[in-house]
């Protein structure tokens, strides 16, 4: 297409009117370029080198209603976990009545839950909503094995809890005279040993290492 040339100088408000009219339909050109620039802004795009990878909503998959309501029935249940756990810590510490050394277990499991509520889930519900991890290389390998660990020691606790109530039953006097302070305490000792013991080694090196190529989005997985 020839668009008229336009002499240097002054131009009049006439002249100018008729050139715009002229190339009304690079205007559009122009118009819509722009539109679709916006468009692929809005929908996300996220350059890595030399490629360029478009993302219409969000990696993670999920739309925005689904992300809201997931993030607000989360975050309920990551405050009721939290209170709730740390009013049973602060009943067990502070009510005579409650510092049996059966509650000691409780205690224990309520410390595994009240950290899982405060420190993990949060992390986990971004990353699952979000669809990548931005947080960091650090965070991840130290999020990981502080998830596993709480999780093992829920699990544990509650396997010690089971057993101190069967045992109490099926050997009550001979299982009560021998269940000390110091038998507990060393009980609630080893279940977090065991559970440390699951989760430290990747910390120090012994785990997959990540793949080197190049990934357009961090991600965050236990190796």
């Amino acid at each position: 297409m020839d668009y008229p040339m336009i002499a240097t100088g002054n131009i009049s408000q006439e002249d100018f009117l008729a050139i715009v009219g002229a190339n009304s339909s690079l205007a559009g050109l122009i118009h819509g370029s722009a539109t679709t620039a916006l468009n692929d802004s809005l929908g996300g795009v996220i350059a890595t080198g030399d490629n360029r990878t478009l993302f219409h909503g969000y990696p993670s998959g999920y739309t925005l209603p689904h992300i809201i309501i997931a993030s607000i029935i989360v975050t309920i249940l990551m405050i009721i976990i939290v209170v709730g756990n740390m009013l049973v810590i602060i009943a067990i510490a502070t009510e005579k009545a409650l510092k049996n050394i059966q509650n000691w277990f409780i205690a224990s499991l309520a410390v595994a839950d009240f950290f899982l509520g405060l420190v993990i889930m949060p992390f986990s519900l971004a990353n699952e909503l979000m669809g990548y991890w931005i947080f960091g290389n650090w965070w991840c390998d130290i999020h990981s094995a502080m998830d596993v660990l709480l999780c093992t020691s829920s699990i544990m606790n509650l396997c010690l809890i089971s057993l101190d109530r069967y045992w109490s039953i099926t050997k009550a006097i001979e299982y009560l005279k021998s269940r000390t302070p110091g038998r507990a305490a060393f009980m609630i000792a080893a279940v977090w040993i065991m559970s440390a013991l699951v989760c430290i080694p990747p910390l120090l090196g012994w785990k997959a290492p990540r793949p080197e190529e190049h990934v357009e989005l961090p991600q965050c997985q236990y190796n």
